[in-house]
């Protein structure tokens, strides 16, 4: 969003009293800022309201790009925030949106279930760089924004061993585990090994229409993260083609509370 059209959203807000948020690509919703239990249809406000009602006090970045997402969870959350991000240009340009934030931890790495080194391929649109190559459905839906322009080798590690050289009462901790890995998902959920107990909120691209080789298809993720407990709270429609939805954003919590 451009500071033209921020400006524009801050005066509707202060004129109408509600809050915009955007809501897949093109639409958005007005939010009662007194009535987030009714904004349903506001994924932001829903993570919110997720956050304080789990009293999260810990927050995990997997697959950081540019550093939207933290940039935007920076407006609610003060806490203790850790991004991952291993392209190095793309990692570069996280280190200037985390500048100055002392809570804001950084890592250029890859996670996944193993540790060892890798070759992700960078797209020309960075959001595509993925440790999977992108398939030929990814190569006709996207064209050349999925198309790979060079691969770069990266080191990959797991989650369970990072947080527990980097966050020294990570036991006692209650997470909020965002991933978007482009097709690695699971690899990095797998590498919280006995940590996945910590995580009490989790975002999970699921992929109804795979676009790299190789992918789990929805239905797999999903059945993976019942079986650690999680259930959806919601689903956020991310890409689609046609009338056909390719990724849904799915917001969980334990099922148990």
């Amino acid at each position: 969003m451009g500071a033209r059209q921020a400006h524009i959203k801050r005066w509707i807000e202060r004129l109408t009293g509600r809050h915009i948020e955007r809501v897949g690509q093109r639409s958005y919703a007005f939010v009662d800022p007194a009535s987030r239990t009714d904004a349903w249809c506001a994924p932001h406000w829903q993570m919110q309201r997720a956050m304080e009602d789990l009293r999260v006090d810990l927050v995990l970045d997997a697959g950081a790009h540019e550093g939207s997402f933290a940039t935007r969870l920076r407006r609610e959350y003060a806490g203790d925030l850790h991004s991952f991000e291993p392209v190095a240009a793309t990692f570069a340009r996280l280190r200037d949106a985390a500048a100055g934030d002392a809570r804001w931890h950084l890592h250029q790495i890859a996670l996944g279930r193993t540790d060892t080194s890798a070759a992700i391929h960078v797209a020309a649109n960075t959001v595509f760089s993925s440790l999977r190559p992108a398939n030929a459905f990814s190569a006709k839906r996207f064209e050349k924004e999925s198309a790979p322009v060079r691969d770069e080798t990266v080191t990959v590690r797991r989650l369970d061993a990072v947080l527990r050289e980097t966050v020294p009462d990570i036991d006692r901790r209650r997470v909020f585990l965002k991933t978007d890995t482009q097709g690695f998902d699971l690899e990095v959920f797998a590498g919280l090994g006995d940590l996945q107990s910590r995580v009490v909120l989790l975002l999970a691209e699921m992929s109804l229409i795979p676009i790299y080789d190789n992918m789990p298809h929805w239905t797999e993720s999903l059945a993976e993260f019942e079986r650690a407990g999680f259930s959806p709270i919601g689903m956020v429609p991310v890409t689609w083609d046609a009338n056909r939805v390719i990724e849904y954003d799915c917001l969980m919590t334990r099922a148990a509370g």
